[in-house]
């Protein structure tokens, strides 16, 4: 049995190895460790075209880091312990944007619409234009904001202007924005 477990770590050794000089062998490294990584992502995120993407990022970013990956401590960091953190990040990345995303729905539907119904269905590609169709400027104020999760005062040094004046900015944008949503939605509706 000990010799078994010996010859797994020999054989995913030579296999990395092998990768490693010749990417188009990655596809063994894919085909070996598919199952586990997507079981593991399949347990944290249940929407199917979703966890494939996630697991897609996984095997790029281990194959474009795939030079970067030493052999030191078999026991402590094997392969496969390296291509789950990879796993392990890629999966809370894609729930921390999740987050952001909510957050920035929240925010700018925490008022309610003239006919007095909240607007939360909204999804996040309507959202993305009605973004876009801001100056750049008010772009510039929503991702500092809600996607690099900034507060008011480092974008106002950014920015090279005071915290209030930034401020007043941000809710200008907010309320912009939710107007348009509120006319593509209701434009929708109809």
């Amino acid at each position: 049995m000990y010799k078994s477990m010996g010859m797994k770590k020999v054989s995913e050794k030579k296999l990395i190895l092998k990768a490693k000089k010749d990417f188009t062998t990655f596809g063994e490294v894919y085909q070996k460790y598919y199952p586990k990584i997507n079981n593991f992502v399949y347990h944290r995120v249940y929407e199917d075209a979703t966890r494939n993407e996630i697991v897609s990022n996984i095997f790029f970013k281990a194959m474009k880091n795939l030079p970067k990956y030493r052999f030191m401590n078999e026991e402590k960091c094997s392969f496969s312990s390296w291509l789950f953190r990879i796993a392990i990040n890629e999966t809370n990345q894609y729930f921390r944007n999740e987050k952001r995303n909510y957050v920035i729905k929240e925010k700018l539907f925490e008022k309610q619409s003239n006919e007095g119904d909240k607007l939360i269905d909204l999804d996040f590609e309507t959202l993305k234009e009605a973004i876009q169709s801001l100056p750049l400027y008010e772009q510039n104020l929503i991702s500092f904001r809600f996607f690099e999760k900034m507060k008011h005062k480092e974008i106002a040094e950014i920015l090279k202007q005071k915290e209030g004046t930034v401020k007043v900015q941000m809710h200008r944008t907010l309320e912009k924005l939710r107007n348009i949503l509120q006319g593509v939605l209701s434009y929708e509706k109809i």
